[in-house]
């Protein structure tokens, strides 16, 4: 994805937070979580930063450049082997697992990881930030060592990154189709673009009186319909498995992006480029695909940005409360 989708992405999540109707707490016993008097302290810190948004969010691409393996997990059908396959679960309101379960032909068949470790990247950066935040707690306030908040929203939107490519199909299919996978996410940024008011020497949105990104007169009715879900559906706290990790979690999308790679440009496609590719089944459906896997996005920055922050914030500044 390109540089405004990945920043509008995480203002969705942080909007999804702030605006959409979350449970008060999920979970029961010892493992009950307040999740919507987390949400909002989340986002009421965040919105001190949002002018970092689309630096953070764009710094894997600009800054680490490390799209060769941490970007992805290339996955390729297994031809050869016969025996059934498990995927892993996710929550019931994730829309591409439940298309993928469907529609997909090689849904519970085996397949090979070519590359990538997009997975540990996405847990090694829950780490980092839960443990940077337990520094800047532990220390006097003007440290040296201790990290600041700017630095710390840096981190999650840096996070958002790395969460929301492992949403796009294409960053999870060994093959080679570098035109339309570049075509498609210009789509996208070009929808970003003429649907929100950005200020372009600054590298930031405009904001409407909520703080999120302005709307123009043109918004694309992919975005429309992106902002619709992330207010609409059903928010989940859990990973869809008790004992998942934040690798796991993102296993289970980088699974489900590979079979929806094969959903949306089926095997023996070429690399066609955009003109020929929306004459297709599969391109008569782009926003629809579009729509599902973007606000599966929004979901798992939001769900991963929750998680790491009441992991902080119960070791610490919360620790003993109800």
């Amino acid at each position: 994805m390109k540089k405004y989708t990945h920043a509008w992405l995480a203002f969705m999540a942080m909007k999804r937070l702030d605006q959409a109707a979350l449970p008060e707490v999920e979970g029961s016993g010892k493992s009950e979580v307040a999740v919507s008097r987390h949400a909002k302290s989340l986002v009421r810190w965040f919105k001190n930063y949002r002018d970092f948004v689309v630096q953070g969010a764009w710094y894997p691409d600009e800054v680490f450049a490390d799209q060769g393996q941490s970007h992805g997990v290339k996955y390729a059908p297994d031809e050869i082997s016969e025996e059934a396959r498990s995927f892993k679960v996710l929550p019931q309101t994730m829309e591409v697992r439940r298309l993928m379960m469907d529609e997909s032909s090689l849904y519970g068949r085996q397949f090979t990881i070519v590359k990538g470790n997009l997975c540990d990247r996405c847990d090694a950066m829950a780490h980092t930030i839960v443990d940077n935040f337990k520094i800047q707690y532990r220390e006097e306030k003007g440290n040296p060592i201790a990290p600041s908040s700017t630095h710390m929203a840096m981190r999650f939107f840096i996070m958002s990154h790395y969460i929301a490519d492992a949403h796009m199909p294409l960053h999870c299919d060994a093959r080679s189709l570098t035109k339309i996978h570049t075509a498609i996410e210009s789509q996208w940024e070009n929808a970003v673009k003429k649907s929100y008011d950005i200020d372009f020497d600054n590298e930031r949105f405009f904001y409407d009186p909520q703080g999120y990104p302005l709307p123009t007169p043109k918004m694309n009715s992919l975005m429309a319909l992106v902002e619709e879900k992330a207010l609409s559906r059903p928010f989940v706290y859990n990973w869809g498995q008790s004992d998942y990790s934040t690798w796991d979690y993102m296993s289970a999308v980088t699974e489900y992006s590979y079979l929806f790679a094969y959903e949306m440009l089926p095997s023996g496609s070429d690399d066609p480029d955009w003109v020929t590719y929306k004459k297709t089944p599969a391109g008569q459906r782009f926003e629809e695909y579009s729509s599902k896997l973007m606000a599966d996005a929004v979901d798992s920055i939001a769900r991963a940005w929750l998680h790491v922050w009441i992991r902080y914030r119960t070791w610490g500044p919360d620790k003993g409360k109800s």
